[in-house]
């Protein structure tokens, strides 16, 4: 027995009652030297004893461990102390009970007994380990080095409670490299498109183009031999790129800066060039990549372009999304979808439109504009609807007794439909927001036509998507559809003043998300005969409700210099608007660029944001599982106190605004 480790036991671990009839003993030696001299013959007998006890219990432990066999036989039986990986044996509470050279040489120390296994090995954590632990298996980075450890927790005797931890200590770096440089190097395939070419190279001198053309060539070339990748041009306006993984976490890092080198291109041009990249990422193949690349663009286009979206088996995620979308000019897209549309009516033998649930105006105008133009190709058309706000019984209650057989329940619908029926949807694109999910089931023709930015909960397989970001609302897409799809209108005042109501909803009057062909589809209502003062009057509210708006804004914080947020709790059957109408009402504060305004349903949370583009509140609201515009969003969250809801909106937007 090591001298110095006896007197460290002594002095460090339970010899303490010792130390005390000493220090009684030269106490009681001032007073009285015989009872001082009895004091310390019992010191002595003590001592004596702590010492045997304490040499018996050390060997039993290193019998014990010495006599650990890895075979079955004494022919292989092995002792610890030669083992060929480093070990340690540990009393529960980690303090190092024995070790061998391997061990001893691995943490760089000599003088390791009775100290704590944590001192050496701060990365080990004791408490996952367990008296009724069969066995040990936890892998750590110690030194810059993998270590594997495995062992077992064993009784010493069954005398008393006394165990023993035993660690095997298998140092896999070398394999860890390996397997880290494999990752590393797998293939990753971009798909990328400049999302805007037609349009740039429109409004560009014809002798500029080339320049054009050359600056973005050599931005994605410039991009390609930094990170030793392989560039392919497809199209005029497509590529191809692969790259290793480990140069797509670099992408990363550095937060694709070559959106904003393309966007930065000036060579005359009046519209600056975005991209769209689709990153394909972890396939089984590199079929399997390139499937997730096209996937992923398909997702940054529905979002409005101008991003990265990066797909693997599992999720996508998101880069980017900066700017506003870019308006196609060109209304080729509608008259193609039109004619599509025209040739499923005439398969189909019942139809259905619906749209997201708690219709709005958006909704119901969309649905009003398609019911009357596919009506003369197929008489049996229903509109789906349920719960709406007071805007939509407006609308409904000015359509007059020709409707009353047009609006079904749910469940009316689920009992008409059949397979050859053609569903269509209005203003959202996710099937968890549809007005009757059950009839996606009945039949697989489905006709989506939304406005909103496009989120992981798409509806797959439709047999028509006409889903534009860029547009100010489903019933714009929809007005220009109608136009194509008869050759003369078939709206009367009344289903153009609802389609020119659902504009004026999404659009805030024709303030935010408006371009050329939102103007022009709102000349085409307004040639029909809408009533733009009677069209204001269906957003008109009573004066609780107006006063009600008024508080939330009254309660409206500040956060961060240019957010307001204001708290709210359910006061009427009406919140939902309200709650929408006060989020913009808070943007004309000055100073402000974007407001939430975060409102207790009762038995939900919701939380309606705006902004003027300088923030994506989009982006924001997607992290707490909201989604829509750039400048327009919203979320719903279940199961959640507002306290929490706040505390989560915060932290979303601090970790937006620690992104962009």
């Amino acid at each position: 027995m090591n001298g110095k480790r006896m007197l460290n036991a002594i002095v460090l671990n339970g010899g303490y009652y010792l130390w005390v009839v000493l220090i009684f003993a030269i106490a009681t030696f001032f007073f009285d030297a015989r009872v001082a001299a009895f004091e310390l013959i019992i010191f002595a007998i003590l001592l004596v004893i702590y010492i045997v006890d304490y040499i018996r219990k050390n060997n039993e432990i290193i019998n014990y461990v010495e006599g650990l066999a890895l075979g079955v036989n004494a022919a292989t039986k092995d002792t610890l102390v030669n083992f060929s990986l480093p070990v340690v044996v540990l009393k529960l509470d980690g303090a190092i009970a024995w070790y061998n050279d391997l061990f001893s040489n691995m943490i760089g120390s000599s003088e390791i007994f009775e100290r704590n296994i944590t001192d050496f090995v701060p990365e080990l954590d004791l408490n996952g380990f367990r008296k009724d632990d069969l066995k040990i298996s936890s892998d750590i980075l110690h030194n810059g080095r993998y270590y594997h450890i495995f062992g077992n927790i064993t009784k010493i005797n069954e005398n008393d409670d006394s165990y023993l931890i035993v660690l095997y200590w298998d140092d896999r770096t070398y394999y860890e490299t390996i397997k880290k440089k494999y990752f590393e190097e797998k293939f990753v395939t971009a798909a990328i498109l400049i999302d805007n070419y037609d349009d740039v190279m429109q409004d560009i001198p014809t002798n500029d183009r080339h320049k054009l053309n050359a600056a973005i060539d050599n931005c994605l070339d410039n991009m390609t031999q930094a990170v030793n990748g392989i560039l392919k041009k497809h199209e005029k306006d497509r590529y191809f790129l692969y790259i290793t993984k480990k140069n797509l976490d670099d992408f990363i890092n550095n937060k694709f800066e070559i959106l904003d080198k393309i966007r930065e291109i000036d060579v005359g041009n009046k519209i600056s060039p975005t991209l769209s990249i689709g990153i394909g990422t972890d396939g089984e193949s590199l079929y399997e990549n390139d499937v997730y690349a096209m996937k992923a663009l398909d997702m940054a286009l529905g979002r409005g372009g101008d991003q990265v979206v990066v797909k693997n088996s599992d999720q996508f995620k998101f880069y980017g999304g900066k700017s506003k979308e870019t308006e196609k000019r060109t209304r080729v897209r509608a008259r193609v979808v039109a004619y599509a549309v025209r040739d499923l009516l005439a398969d189909s033998d019942s139809i259905f439109i619906m749209g997201h649930k708690n219709a709005d105006a958006d909704v119901i105008g969309a649905a009003l504009g398609l019911y009357k133009s596919v009506k003369s190709f197929n008489e049996n058309v229903f509109i789906v609807l349920e719960n709406y706000n007071s805007t939509v019984a407006k609308i409904i209650s000015s359509l007059g007794e020709a409707y009353d057989e047009v609006f079904i329940s749910s469940a009316g619908a689920i009992e008409l439909a059949t397979s050859s029926s053609l569903i269509f949807i209005v203003d959202t694109h996710k099937q968890s927001l549809v007005e009757c999910p059950n009839l996606l089931e009945i039949s697989n023709k489905v006709v989506i036509i939304d406005h909103h930015r496009r989120s992981t909960d798409f509806i797959e397989n439709a047999v028509i998507t006409y889903h534009e970001p860029y547009s100010s609302s489903a019933s714009e897409l929809v007005t220009e559809i109608i136009q194509y799809m008869n050759d003369k209108s078939v709206l009367t005042s009344k289903e153009a003043q609802a389609l020119y109501a659902g504009i004026c909803l999404d659009t805030k009057n024709f303030t935010f998300k408006t371009g050329v062909r939102t103007f022009e589809a709102a000349s085409f209502l307004k040639r029909i005969g809408v009533d733009t003062s009677a069209v204001k009057k269906l957003f008109q509210v009573d004066q609780n409700i107006f006063d009600e708006r008024l508080k939330i804004i009254d309660n409206a914080q500040i956060y961060k210099d240019k957010i307001a947020i204001s708290l709210c709790l359910k006061t009427s059957d009406e919140m939902q608007t309200i709650v929408a109408q006060a989020a913009d009402e808070l943007l004309n504060i000055t100073g402000v660029s974007s407001s939430f305004v975060v409102c207790d349903m009762g038995g939900h949370v919701i939380i309606s944001a705006r902004s003027y583009g300088d923030i994506n509140v989009q982006v924001i609201l997607e992290k707490l599982g909201g989604g829509g515009h750039l400048t327009i969003a919203g979320a719903q969250l279940y199961d959640i106190s507002i306290e929490t809801a706040h505390e989560n909106l915060l932290n979303a937007i601090d970790e937006y605004l620690q992104s962009v």
